[in-house]
């Protein structure tokens, strides 16, 4: 079971054993932009793993990332991250009662480790995975993975780089920062037990390795998996053989004495504007969430759930989550931002394997969103909107259909209104193109035929694809009629009950295929009724990466919760189809 804390302004995770106690305390330092966002569940995996083992750890958001107040664009962030590795280390000797401290850090936290490492008075030990070697390496290795990441999302690279920094995924690194990376060195010269787990045939290690003096306290080993972490954590892949080297090295650790218990876990950060509190809760309290509440409530707040987009946590890609939620208590809007099983900080359902074909579009995920409406109408809170995209637009709209106590709901690039039976997420995924306009559209632009014609862009699959379309479009089978009646009565039943639906798409989003399926093109048949709105996007991606589209989510998300619910009763004047342009 994880224990929420904060300090300072730091939001941490803590993990404590039940039985028997090593004494030890293990500080994990995460990885710096997307890797951090890929690699959240490895990472509470082995906070998992060492407390099953006897030691106290503690996870935690770098300032201005995850939950932690702040943003990247604060000046001195290489100095304060450092610094918070410090002050994690004296949290955790605070509140577990640990005699020393090892710290494990994870690519460009495995350097913070290094750096913070002397000015830990208690440190036991050291473990760095798949470090980065060298700040000015790593910089340059943010720049031509931002340009990757937003041309494989349709996106231009061009953009990632600004005046005053890159942007990778929608996460902002500056030139500031950048800048103060570049000194930072990996040495591996220490008097402290230190374990280096690096790719296999990773040569900057292996020079570090001839260049340190012949020493008992280093030990450096090739290990397999830190690859498919990667920067995706919908298809991220857990190297669990890692996480168990990791424990073994900390267990060989020489136990130091138990220390007093000074101070107790407190998991509350707030500004003017807001308070945060993160909490456990649901079924056998796997679930984990932040509620943001303004801070200066007067009355009955209306509240936001947001449910996980594919396996990403609840900060959300681009930490569109933690943005979205701090902005709405500044307009008196609540909001509780959570973890289902097995994602993020969710603890996996006994019952799933850590694959997305098991943790997505699961019908056991209906109770896990009953419970977050459970715990905000416990405290209060209401009307309730629960908004989702992609995989949790799908949970958003069943919670919708289930739930009475849900006035709104917004689903943002909704891929299915019904889940096929026998379809796997795996297959959807491989399947997920653009719709055919798109395609249409392409046909003039001399890039995309250069891309065909060298070989760059299978045509194959995308044909097969395109064909299956029409196909079905012409001939649907008795089980997409099936498919399509029900959402057809899933609708009906929404709109009579009053329930305000918003309908938000990418411009070529794949999601409005399933819409044209259901609905007629763009929900022609649902326009019209005065709880349906809709609104479509363009010059942004499936993940609404840029900046102009969240703002545009931003904007939706305040007018339909202020609206409030709309019935056949009212003026069909308010339906309507919001044609709104992103710039």
């Amino acid at each position: 079971m994880i224990t929420p804390t904060s300090f300072d302004t730091i939001a941490g995770r803590l993990h404590l054993p039940t039985t028997t106690r090593s004494h030890l305390g293990v500080v994990i330092v995460p990885p710096h932009g997307l890797e951090a966002l890929a690699a959240a569940k490895t990472l509470r995996l082995l906070g998992e793993r060492l407390a099953a083992a006897g030691h106290a750890a503690l996870r935690f958001d770098l300032p201005g990332t995850g939950d932690s107040l702040g943003d990247d664009a604060q000046p001195d962030r290489i100095k304060t991250w450092t610094s918070a590795v410090i002050a994690a280390a004296a949290h955790l000797t605070a509140v577990a009662g640990v005699g020393g401290i090892a710290v494990v850090g994870l690519r460009f936290g495995a350097l913070l480790a290094h750096q913070a490492a002397p000015r830990i008075a208690n440190l036991a030990g050291l473990i760095l995975l798949d470090p980065v070697s060298q700040g000015a390496l790593y910089g340059r290795e943010l720049a031509m993975t931002a340009r990757v990441v937003a041309e494989g999302s349709g996106l231009d690279p061009d953009q990632t780089a600004t005046a005053d920094g890159i942007v990778g995924g929608g996460l902002f690194t500056s030139r500031d920062t950048i800048a103060a990376m570049r000194p930072l060195r990996l040495s591996l010269t220490s008097t402290t037990p230190t374990l280096v787990l690096h790719r296999p045939g990773a040569r900057d290690i292996a020079a570090l390795m001839a260049e340190a003096p012949s020493s008992n306290n280093i030990t450096a080993e090739a290990a397999s998996g830190f690859e498919r972490i990667g920067l995706s954590p919908t298809v991220a892949e857990t190297p669990h053989a890692v996480l168990a080297r990791t424990v073994a090295f900390i267990d060989a650790l020489p136990r130091p004495a138990a220390q007093s218990v000074t101070a107790a876990p407190v998991a509350r950060i707030g500004d003017d504007s807001m308070r945060e509190e993160a909490l456990v809760f649901g079924p056998d309290h796997r679930l984990f969430g932040v509620l943001c509440q303004p801070a200066r409530v007067s009355g009955p707040s209306p509240v936001l759930i947001m449910v996980n987009a594919g396996r990403n946590p609840h900060t959300g890609w681009a930490r569109s989550s933690v943005t979205l939620a701090r902005r709405l208590a500044a307009h008196g809007i609540a909001s509780l931002r959570f973890d289902l099983g097995g994602i993020g900080e969710g603890i996996d359902r006994p019952d799933a394997r850590d694959h997305l074909d098991e943790l997505l579009y699961s019908d056991a995920q209906d109770a896990e969103c009953r419970a977050a409406i459970d715990l905000v109408c416990a405290r209060g809170l209401g009307p309730v909107t629960v908004l989702g995209a992609c995989s949790g637009a799908y949970l958003a709209l069943r919670a919708a259909a289930q739930d009475a106590r849900v006035a709104g709901a917004v689903l943002v690039n909704l891929q299915r209104f019904i889940w096929r039976a026998g379809e796997t997420v795996t297959a959807a995924i491989a399947n997920n193109y653009p719709i055919t306009t798109h395609y249409v559209g392409k046909l003039a632009d001399p890039s995309a035929w250069k891309k065909a014609l060298t070989g760059e862009r299978k045509l194959a699959p995308l044909l097969k694809v395109l064909l299956g379309r029409a196909g079905r479009r012409l001939l649907p089978s008795k089980a997409a009629l099936s498919d399509s009646e029900r959402a057809r009565a899933m609708m009906r039943e929404l709109t009579g009950r009053g329930t305000r639906i918003d309908f938000v798409f990418a411009e070529d989003d794949n999601g409005l295929i399933e819409l044209a399926n259901h609905f007629g093109p763009r929900g022609r048949d649902l326009v019209g009724r005065p709880s349906v709105h809709f609104h479509f996007l363009t010059d942004c991606d499936h993940d609404l990466t840029p900046p102009a589209a969240r703002e545009r989510l931003f904007e939706l998300v305040v007018t339909a919760m202020h609206a409030g619910p709309k019935t056949a009763a009212d003026s069909p004047a308010d339906a309507r189809t919001d044609e709104s342009l992103v710039a």
